[in-house]
């Protein structure tokens, strides 16, 4: 791993360390399987509509943002309990992390800056609270969770896949020792930049 990468993994170390259930016992199993490019079984995960009275509502309390001049908002995105966002090379796909179980991929397949799928990325794979999400230069995506960083070298190319190739770089409960696992969310800020 080069230098860079690691500070990557540091930086994004900074999210909250908050408490939610462990991970499923099928989880390291999965990561084995994942991480010697074999299925899983997993079924395709959930897909969020991008239409309907909720999207319309957004985009009219969008309307009444006031913004400097040369400056525009627009909903990208419906994606549940988002929290921080990685862009990724080709600035087609948004990975969103949550306070919650799920990644998700937010993909602009016709680059008209508007999502067309939001998709849950991975769900192979059992996350807990994978808050930080970090996407390199190189093309690795990071996730940091509650107590583990997983990294997705090959996110942007198998994201339709229910099996995503996911590496523990920070195996479960050695990000932290797991007796000071908290279950008080802690707004920490989460900073990561890529040259």
């Amino acid at each position: 791993m080069k230098a860079n990468k690691l500070s990557v993994v540091t930086l994004c170390a900074l999210v909250p360390f908050i408490s939610v259930p462990a991970y499923a016992a099928g989880d390291e199993n999965n990561l084995s399987k994942l991480g010697s490019f074999k299925t899983t079984g997993t079924q395709p995960g959930e897909r969020i509509g991008q239409e309907g009275k909720f999207a319309d509502n957004l985009r009219n309390v969008l309307q009444t943002i006031k913004l400097p001049d040369g400056f525009k908002i627009e909903l990208f995105a419906l994606a549940p309990d988002a929290r921080h966002m990685a862009i990724g090379r080709n600035k087609g796909t948004v990975w969103v992390g949550t306070k919650k179980s799920k990644v998700w991929a937010a993909t602009d397949r016709d680059m008209d800056n508007v999502a067309d799928t939001v998709e849950e990325f991975s769900p192979s794979v059992t996350f807990d609270i994978p808050n930080g999400v970090c996407y390199s230069a190189d093309g690795f995506l990071f996730v940091v969770e509650r107590n583990r960083v997983l990294m997705f070298p090959a996110a942007e190319f198998f994201m339709e896949s229910p099996d995503t190739v996911a590496v523990p770089i920070v195996p479960q409960g050695e990000l932290i020792p797991a007796e000071e696992e908290s279950y008080n969310p802690m707004k920490l800020a989460s900073v990561a930049s890529f040259v």
